[in-house]
């Protein structure tokens, strides 16, 4: 059976979660799910326990931190759990119009989260939100040294072109989706990431509660990669080879 990897999704958005959890070894899926803050993730380790082709990773989105969801006791939690998590994220920057008003705010935390990383030792995949605010981020980055000893990876990536360079030349990894691809320049994104940096994404269930399972996820899984193998002029067979490999590499990163 050929393996689908979904680099970027949000399991525990679906109802149902630990089912569909459950059912993904037997369609063959690997996933790297991201959760939007540390109490999920808490809650998520514990729900798929024995799942061991779902990986988690310690969040704290920047939409929670825009709106105020997120607290002191929130970030604390974060701190204390980012020492035995080998994945984090989501995390990062979102400085559209709705948000820019936050923008110190969400930096203060981002660099706190990016802070506790370091302290804990490095050497772990984080996986990146960055929207109208890829510069800021990196150079958030570059001021803490983080992509220099952990593997760092945008999913969406949503800048500028300018940008789009610097995140390659830092050799960070994309994750790349359907909806990446229905934007003019996403898909020119798209096809020009490097196949050592390229992965495949989801970013699916689209909101908490949502009605989703194994078949659906599979066949989201099936059309990106029919699009994007279209896109970058390759058969699908080697791009879910090319995939497979960086995703491989990335999950085995945290911690070598």
């Amino acid at each position: 059976m050929d393996m689908l990897y979904d680099m970027h999704c949000h399991l525990d958005f679906a109802e149902g979660s630990e089912g569909v959890a459950r059912a993904s070894h037997a369609a063959g899926i690997v996933a790297l799910s991201c959760t939007v803050v540390p109490s999920s993730y808490v809650s998520d380790v514990e729900k798929f326990q024995g799942c061991d082709d779902i990986h988690l990773s310690l969040g704290l989105h920047p939409w929670w931190i825009a709106d105020r969801r997120v607290s002191e006791v929130d970030i604390a939690r974060f701190e204390s759990l980012v020492a035995d998590a080998p994945f984090v994220g989501e995390i990062g920057l979102d400085l559209a119009s709705s948000r820019k008003d936050t923008k110190a705010r969400q930096i203060e935390v981002l660099e706190r989260i990016l802070a506790s990383v370091h302290a804990a030792g490095d050497g772990r995949v984080l996986t990146f939100h960055a929207v109208h605010a890829a510069s800021v981020l990196m150079d958030a980055l570059d001021r803490i040294g983080t992509n220099e000893t952990n593997t760092c990876l945008f999913h969406w990536f949503q800048g500028s072109h300018e940008e789009f360079g610097r995140a390659l030349s830092m050799e960070a990894m994309m994750s790349v989706g359907m909806r990446m691809m229905a934007t003019e320049r996403g898909a020119a994104f798209a096809a020009a990431i490097p196949e050592a940096q390229l992965l495949v994404e989801t970013d699916s269930p689209p909101h908490e509660g949502s009605s989703w399972d194994v078949g659906i996820w599979t066949q989201e899984m099936a059309n990106t990669i029919t699009a994007l193998a279209e896109l970058r002029g390759c058969s699908r067979a080697h791009l879910m080879e090319v995939c497979a490999q960086n995703s491989e590499r990335v999950l085995r990163t945290p911690f070598m």
